[in-house]
């Protein structure tokens, strides 16, 4: 196994330069969650032409994909998935306008790719089945979740994924969250000639707030909620008579989360019954889930990265942690969704402007081949 462990880190440095151009041009070319037309069709013809059958666009999502190569015995096989991502935020610039790659989607798109491709060229020393998704939209929509309801991943022994970040973690966490947009329709008045004879919308948004906040304690330290409000009305000397606001909900665990969630509404059910104004809520379609960890796969994760140099690892942290579509691949068949640590190159964290130059950098490209090595090698593991 070490020897071909050896040939599949040779494979990966023969194709070191085909992966820091998939990355490139992912770079160069950012685009929007659910807009990713050019990356997805780039990384496609990529795949098609070394071999991978693909089914594209895939699910009914027109920017995503199933890239698939069977070595000849894989009747016998285990199948292994690795998820490409290549949306990029909007948001940057002086102006507030550009799109970036401030997640660094394109090192995800390049190192997935390099594993996939390492592993083909060398799939005459296992028997299986190598799976690369395309998984758009994960700033966004989260179109995991949809493929883990539509049951793409429910004959998958392992997924395997890698992410930049400040530390080098593979036990990693992630909180469960969903979203909600909240509406308060009033009535209009003068706001110093007839107040009375209006209905603030506004009021009903700062009460929701405020009891929120109130009930943070009673949430506990297993729940984050942050809000902003979307639209506060138009003048200071006109009553509000719409206003909306948009909440996110976290928390450590996915049934934590849904007792949260069921207190948010009644929350913003009391602000409008406490100013009269009438009240819509709408819940975003789809809910991430918390991380269930595989300790066996991680610890081949770990035991591959040592051999690669990397052997200081961090333990997640599940009270600070992001939220992210993989969880829900999680619930479904075994992930491994590991970071590799940037702060030797920056003090950027990601979607911060300063990470946009991380992402595109001679030296995320070096963490992106340890990436895609570490991937292929644990994948050879389970095959």
């Amino acid at each position: 196994m070490e020897e071909i462990k050896q040939i599949i880190c040779q494979a990966e440095d023969k194709i070191a330069k085909w992966a820091e151009e998939i990355s490139d041009y992912i770079y160069n070319n950012p685009e929007l969650s659910d807009e990713e037309y050019k990356s997805s069709a780039y990384l496609v013809k990529k795949l098609r032409s070394i071999g991978f059958n693909v089914t594209y666009p895939y699910l009914g999502f027109d920017t995503s994909f199933k890239a698939e190569y069977c070595s000849d015995n894989e009747h016998n096989g285990k199948t292994v998935a690795f998820l490409a991502e290549y949306d990029a935020l909007p948001g940057y610039g002086d102006a507030h306008n550009k799109t970036a790659h401030a997640c660094g989607h394109n090192w995800i798109a390049g190192s997935t790719m390099a594993a996939a491709r390492s592993l083909k060229d060398i799939s005459r020393y296992f028997n299986g089945k190598i799976i690369l998704f395309g998984t758009q939209s994960e700033e966004k929509t989260g179109s995991k979740v949809n493929f883990a309801e539509l049951g793409a991943f429910d004959n998958i022994d392992a997924v395997l994924q890698m992410h930049l970040g400040r530390v080098n973690c593979v036990d990693t966490t992630a909180m469960a969250m969903t979203d909600y947009t909240f509406e308060f329709y009033g009535r209009a008045a003068h706001a110093a000639k007839e107040p009375e004879n209006g209905i603030n919308a506004l009021d009903a948004c700062h009460l929701a707030i405020a009891g929120i906040n109130a009930m943070r304690q009673q949430f506990g330290p297993d729940v984050k909620i942050h809000e902003v409000i979307t639209n506060g009305g138009q003048s200071p000397n006109i009553i509000p008579e719409y206003a909306s606001m948009w909440i996110f909900v976290r928390a450590t665990d996915k049934n934590i989360l849904e007792k949260a969630a069921e207190r948010i509404v009644n929350i913003g059910k009391g602000a409008s019954l406490m100013t009269g104004a009438q009240f819509r809520y709408k819940r975003a379609k789809n809910t991430f889930y918390d991380i269930k960890r595989n300790e066996k796969l991680n610890s081949l994760m770990k035991a591959n990265l040592a051999e690669l140099g990397i052997t200081r690892l961090e333990e997640g942290d599940k009270y600070h942690c992001e939220s992210t579509d993989i969880g829900n691949v999680s619930y479904r068949c075994p992930v491994c969704y590991t970071t590799l640590g940037t702060s030797h190159i920056s003090d950027a964290g990601i979607h911060e402007q300063g990470f946009i130059d991380v992402a595109g950098s001679d030296e995320a490209k070096k963490l992106m081949h340890i990436a895609a090595k570490a991937m292929a090698m644990t994948a050879l593991d389970v095959l």
